[in-house]
């Protein structure tokens, strides 16, 4: 896993280490964990087992008092000078998904149709109800997002709606997340063509 420091002017930059004390106290791992820095504010984290890091990656993003650090995964071949940010953490709901499915590896399973999947919600864990099922995923916005996923099995498949509950602005434009494409008023000609690229990536 990947992380970013924000820092705002006048900000003192942060070690490795306390980096890692502050982020001890967010959440406790069952194994130990590295984290190296890799300069100009990136640092990359390893872990002992996926468990680890997913409990620590679906912070998203840690406010350190004073500073951000922004989780993302990790990628081959990372080179800090050419990062932009398209990953946001999001909850999703699988709309009136069978109750045989509702296993938290067979839901971590599905959602990973829509991106990188995290943590499935207490009330999913506990099925307090059964309307929806509920999974933190990763989901790379630069990519084309889906409104509706066919779950499949050994001789049966069916289509299941997916609902987002938050979606960042992400700029067609600029290909990061921050700001919508429409904020550029200077780009009147290729403006009309970004917006219908923005609604072609959101259709189903």
């Amino acid at each position: 896993m990947h992380g970013r420091l924000v820092l705002n002017k006048g900000d003192k930059p942060y070690t490795a280490k306390e980096i890692s004390d502050k982020l001890s106290k967010q959440g406790k791992t069952a194994a130990p964990w590295k984290l190296i820095s890799l300069g100009k504010g990136f640092f990359e984290f390893s872990f002992a087992s996926v468990a680890d890091m997913r409990l620590v990656w679906a912070m998203g993003m840690v406010n350190l008092k004073p500073g951000l650090l922004r989780l993302s995964e990790w990628a081959k071949d990372f080179n800090k000078h050419t990062q932009w940010q398209t990953h946001a953490h999001v909850w999703v709901r699988l709309m009136e998904l069978p109750q045989e499915y509702w296993l938290e590896r067979t839901l971590l399973e599905i959602a990973g149709a829509i991106g990188t999947s995290l943590f499935i919600d207490s009330a999913t864990q506990k099925r307090v109800f059964g309307h929806y099922a509920r999974v933190l995923v990763d989901i790379d916005f630069s990519h084309r997002l889906f409104r509706e996923i066919m779950v499949e099995r050994e001789g049966f498949a069916f289509p299941m709606e997916v609902v987002y509950e938050w979606i960042p602005n992400f700029c067609s434009h600029c290909q990061i997340i921050g700001h919508h494409v429409s904020n550029y008023r200077w780009v009147h000609l290729a403006l009309p063509a970004a917006l219908e690229k923005e609604k072609q990536r959101e259709k189903f």
